[in-house]
């Protein structure tokens, strides 16, 4: 349930930016699509202790709209949306959380050199909200009655690469640093933020 309440959530903020973007008559507008992997570092605990964060699956959906453009790069205001469905949590503590589901939304400011060649590399700087949803259950199988549903402000930083395939169709490949707060462990990790490193693949359409 709460997996598909997340994949509705980023869905409905995704289509609620695309009615309030004007101008889709001038061709300077893109939707990525793309699929890819987390990793979170292995954290320790306070006193004693570590949680090892296991890998996820994201989809991530990506709208863009071209402010300027010159021969060798162009300016283009981008809203990433990202959402991962169950990344698993392993610790000696039996308190932790067996999993959780995250949602990134981070709007910012992508720069693409070279955007009228076949190969386009990128950067990307954004920030935003990023959401956590906690299991039910804890690692020992007990009802999970810390908080669930944690908030948190969220630093974007990332790059890639477009290869055009078509006029108005790249396959583009990117790595994306979601630094954000933490879920709700149940236990004290070290630090109050975490790297939350993704790797995705996909196409973009361009209008």
């Amino acid at each position: 349930m709460r997996n598909l309440f997340l994949v509705r959530l980023s869905l409905l903020l995704f289509l609620f930016c695309l009615a309030a973007m004007p101008g889709w008559a001038q061709h300077k507008n893109e939707v990525g699509l793309l699929l890819g992997g987390i990793v979170t570092p292995d954290q320790g605990i306070v006193p004693s202790g570590r949680l090892e964060i296991g890998a996820g699956y994201t989809f991530q959906a990506t709208y863009a709209r071209q402010l300027t453009k010159s021969e060798k790069i162009a300016l283009y205001f981008e809203v990433p949306f990202l959402a991962t469905p169950l990344v698993d949590v392993r610790s000696g503590d039996p308190a932790a959380p067996q999993n959780y589901a995250s949602l990134f939304v981070t709007p910012g400011i992508r720069f693409k050199f070279r955007p009228d060649e076949r190969v386009s590399p990128f950067s990307s700087i954004g920030g935003g909200y990023a959401r956590f949803d906690e299991s039910e259950l804890r690692i020992d199988g007990a009802p999970n009655t810390g908080a669930r549903g944690t908030n948190s402000g969220v630093l974007q930083l990332g790059g890639g690469v477009d290869y055009k395939v078509f006029s108005r169709i790249s396959l583009r490949g990117e790595v994306r640093d979601f630094y954000s707060g933490k879920p709700q462990y149940n236990v004290t990790p070290e630090g109050s933020r975490q790297h939350n490193v993704v790797v995705s693949g996909g196409f973009v359409v361009h209008f």
